[in-house]
């Protein structure tokens, strides 16, 4: 029914717009790796085996994807052939699709209490959450055939110390939304779905502020199976280049320390190795810029994405801002995170992806699990694409069940680490960076370009060859931190705002009431300054950009009122969603804006406020003193009329205006 949807006015024009798009595009690479001709181990995998127990994209050569229900027809088939393979329901979509999960387990542990008991590792596998990059799909449940119906050595050997939780299509509605021009800028599979679901979110965008149904069922299916490691697979798409997949994951403060460790010193350098063993040109996910031959100068990008509220980055985009940039992947393989000055050719630089907890690994990140953001190339075969998902999960998996207690015991202390922070104004977490202007040199392997004139533009047009260019780029894949923040005993969220509640409690965090009212209570809040709305919606909300002023007031804390105790294993993503410093805190998303609006218990007007200030100042000769010793030690707060004035009204039994005023408190002495 959806292509039918027209518009009156344009129904005449019907059989020239049909004529016109019989013919979808088909762009492809012009550079293929030469292992991709055999792929080896997506042979490996369908050597000697039924012809029914292969996917549907294998049985095409992987020039087809086929409808959700063929893929859940397979998960059941391995279910049936294998008495280690459960598949679960845990969602419903916007469109009444049920959302379907396989759990491989060897000791049939298919409930996430049973798991746990096991002591095994939990790697949960995630494709299709852009239902177009679809390779994913097919690939995830070859795995699970290997593992558990086929009985690959290698495969079956992951289920001695792993268990499995794998969602084959996360984005269902929008898979079905089917169209042969949907992905214009990708090499097949000739009809794939959509990008967004069919509310219009991405729901890459979405693991934080979780408006989307599909979201709210991923998040009660991970935090009941809590997973150690996690995959989101997706296609890229921007300049044309030799590689066949980039990878992002969190590396620096946006992870803690005993996870971070574990991903830099065992898991990076060994990924990427046995990549490149297999004939892989693998590359962090990041973007080329600068003015060398055939690199856009500013201006001139090959790809923009419009930058979003936050601190110290955009949507999807590393500082600097991707008007200067080419999408493309990197070629650092090792390893060591260097820093210096900026070396090799001055003018061709390389920055690795910063993104914020809305996306898929930076949010496992704040869970302290690392999860790989897998992109392979949308300009490469669709054969090509599967191949290198399957061996980058392939090898991640051999990583993680070599040695699955070290990723289980870094996990577990990272959430020790970063409750332990609660109460602790010395110590800094981590909120948000940007790219950090220290690099080190790198080989960059390109494709030569050259420029054709347009015949519609009239403006000449880059193009890439099959000519390889390779040569030396400057690699910024350091973080500089640009908003952190002590992590305070709690915070108290007044018991009106059972919103804010609902939100946490999906992310799986543990909440109290507070059993008397706390309202003569002084709290360490925020005030808002210079607050400034999108001018236009972002994921179906309207994002808020504003100033941060401390301060210490009394505010509405009745029984009942909520308390978020921070010494618990989800420190890190309550700071995400409740520190308004964050990039991605909920009032940032909208989910407060009742507090810009112009009402409040005290007008501003002066011949209300100062004789305030003055019967307090008069009722008090103790603040007096304050006061006066105020002035003489603050000669900003002395030259400030309207901070003297707000701080007697604070001393005062008058409440101020709530007009702007955060409405989350921290706490840093429990008194109840």
């Amino acid at each position: 029914m959806r292509p039918m949807r027209l518009a009156a006015a344009a129904c005449l024009a019907l059989p020239l717009v049909l004529a016109a798009q019989n013919e979808p595009l088909r762009p492809h690479s012009m550079y293929e790796p030469p292992a991709g001709a055999a792929a080896k181990s997506l042979a490996a995998s369908a050597e000697g085996i039924a012809p029914e127990l292969l996917t549907y994209g294998e049985t095409t050569s992987w020039e087809k994807t086929a409808p959700y229900a063929d893929a859940v027809a397979t998960a059941r088939l391995y279910e049936k052939r294998s008495k280690f393979v459960k598949v679960i329901s845990f969602g419903t979509t916007p469109e009444g699709r049920t959302m379907y999960a396989v759990i491989v387990s060897k000791d049939r542990a298919f409930t996430p209490e049973a798991a746990h008991r096991t002591n095994k590792a939990v790697i949960l596998i995630q494709s299709g959450i852009h239902s177009g990059e679809i390779e994913g799909k097919d690939t995830a449940l070859m795995l699970v055939r290997d593992m558990a119906v086929t009985r690959k050595p290698k495969q079956a050997a992951w289920l001695d110390s792993a268990i499995f939780v794998v969602i084959p299509v996360f984005e269902i509605d929008g898979h079905e939304d089917r169209s042969p021009f949907n992905r214009p800028q990708q090499n097949g599979p000739d009809i794939t779905g959509t990008r967004p679901q069919e509310q219009g979110l991405n729901l890459n965008r979405d693991y934080l502020k979780a408006d989307a149904p599909e979201m709210r069922a991923f998040l009660k299916l991970y935090n009941d199976w809590l997973p150690d490691f996690m995959f989101d697979n997706h296609v890229t798409d921007g300049a044309d280049y030799q590689y066949d997949v980039t990878w992002d994951m969190t590396q620096h403060e946006d992870i803690a320390a005993p996870s971070r460790a574990w991903v830099n010193s065992r898991y990076v350098p060994e990924l990427n190795k046995r990549m490149e063993a297999d004939g892989h040109l693998v590359s962090p996910y990041g973007a080329l810029r600068g003015d060398g031959p055939g690199i856009p100068p500013a201006g001139q990008a090959a790809r923009s994405l419009a930058q979003r509220p936050g601190v110290g980055q955009s949507d999807g985009q590393r500082t600097p801002p991707a008007q200067n940039a080419d999408r493309v992947g990197g070629g650092d393989n090792d390893s060591a995170r260097r820093t210096g000055k900026p070396t090799g050719n001055g003018n061709r630089d390389f920055f690795v992806e910063v993104f914020s907890p809305r996306y898929s690994h930076y949010w496992s990140g704040a869970r302290n699990r690392p999860c790989l953001l897998v992109e392979t190339h949308s300009l490469k075969l669709p054969r090509t694409r599967a191949w290198s998902n399957y061996d980058i999960m392939l090898h991640s998996i051999d990583i993680v069940t070599e040695d699955p207690q070290a990723l289980r015991s870094a996990v577990r202390a990272s959430d020790a680490a970063d409750a332990a922070m609660a109460g602790h104004r010395d110590q800094q977490m981590y909120l948000g960076g940007k790219t950090a202007d220290e690099s080190h040199p790198i080989p960059y392997h390109s494709l030569k370009r050259a420029t054709d004139v347009s015949p519609i533009t009239g403006q000449p047009v880059t193009h890439f060859t099959a000519e390889k260019d390779d040569f030396t780029v400057n690699m910024h894949d350091g973080v500089e931190t640009t908003a952190s923040a002590p992590v305070p005993l709690g915070f108290l969220i007044p018991a009106a705002w059972s919103n804010i509640v609902d939100e946490l409690r999906l992310q799986g965090v543990t909440v109290e009431r507070t059993p008397r009212d706390l309202s003569d209570t002084p709290f360490e809040t925020w005030r808002f300054l210079e607050v400034k709305k999108d001018a236009f919606p972002f994921e179906g909300r309207t994002l808020t950009e504003f100033q941060l002023r401390p301060v210490t007031e009394r505010m509405h804390m009745p029984a009942g009122s909520w308390y978020v105790p921070m010494n618990q294993p989800r420190a890190r993503i309550i700071m995400a969603m409740l520190h308004p410093a964050a990039p991605d805190a909920l009032v940032r998303w909208g989910f407060m804006d009742a507090i810009f609006e112009r009402t409040g218990r005290i007008g501003a007007a002066e011949y209300l406020s100062v004789p305030i200030a003055t019967k307090t100042a008069s009722d008090h000769p103790e603040l007096e003193q304050q006061f006066q010793a105020k002035l003489k030690a603050d000669p900003t707060f002395a030259a400030d009329p309207d901070a003297r004035l707000k701080w007697w009204l604070s001393q005062s039994n008058y409440q101020p205006s709530a007009i702007n005023r955060y409405p989350i408190a921290e706490v840093w002495q429990k008194t109840w």
